[in-house]
């Protein structure tokens, strides 16, 4: 009787230690497109919508960004300590605006690493320090993703499926701010995606630059709007219905936290 207990218990031990055990990563290989269970996204679905996007805050120009977006959305992917503290005063007030106005926030890892060259726990730290973050500051956790550099593999999907993330977006249009492209090339871009209205565009840009701020985005919004493209966030862009972006975990807290 002993002997049967006993080995019905290792056998459950067995297979708990199955379920548990950390994936193994992949660096290339199959499709990652049909392997993940998180959605990858490359572009909206909705004609006549543009998703701005900008990446690498928070820093100092995106209540800049905001005024000049007016009552119209984007969607900003924050890192924790990349160009700033997300801790500094500065950086949580700026957040929070972001957030009472009605972007959306989605999280770029925390300091900007290829994730690809990261181990599974590296993976998570840099996963959870935002997500931490946006506790804290916002009462809300993410559920979009968008990769430092646009690099990925299957270990990273693996990782965002087991935090809860839904999607991970990539991006139809670079303006290459973040490869040190001049105005004119990045106007030059904008014009492409007015001139091809109706057609849905995902553009990715940086919140970092101050040209972005005083200069592209005020041309961007205005060429594209009179155009007639409406601007949106990610969320509203993917379907006429729009989704919830966060998994809500609580109140905002206040704190002298640190990078």
């Amino acid at each position: 009787m002993f002997s049967s207990l006993l080995s019905i218990a290792l056998t459950a031990l067995a297979a708990t230690s199955v379920v548990t055990a950390a994936p193994t990563g992949l660096s290339n290989g199959t499709d990652l497109q049909k392997r993940a269970p998180v959605q990858i996204v490359r572009n909206c679905v909705n004609s006549g919508q543009v998703a701005l996007t900008f990446d690498d805050g928070i820093f100092d120009y995106e209540d800049d960004i905001a005024r000049t977006l007016g009552n119209s959305k984007a969607t900003f992917f924050i890192n924790g300590n990349n160009w700033g503290c997300i801790y500094s005063e500065k950086a949580k007030g700026i957040l929070r605006a972001l957030d009472q106005q009605g972007h959306t926030i989605g999280s770029h890892s925390w300091s900007h690493r290829d994730m690809t060259t990261l181990s599974w726990d590296q993976i998570h730290d840099e996963l959870w320090r935002v997500e931490q973050a946006m506790t804290r500051i916002l009462g809300k956790k993410p559920i979009y993703f968008r990769p430092p550099y646009g690099k990925y593999n299957n270990l990273l999907l693996s990782a965002l499926e087991n935090r809860g993330y839904k999607k991970m977006f990539l991006w139809s249009d670079d303006v290459q701010d973040g490869n040190g492209a001049s105005a004119a090339s990045q106007k030059g871009v904008y014009d492409g995606i007015a001139n091809s209205y109706p057609n849905t565009h995902l553009v990715l840009a940086h919140s970092v630059h101050s040209t972005s701020a005083f200069d592209l985005t005020p041309y961007a919004v205005d060429r594209l709007r009179n155009r007639g493209y409406q601007l949106v966030a990610v969320d509203t862009c993917m379907g006429s219905q729009g989704e919830w972006p966060y998994q809500w975990v609580g109140q905002p807290q206040s704190g002298n936290w640190q990078c």
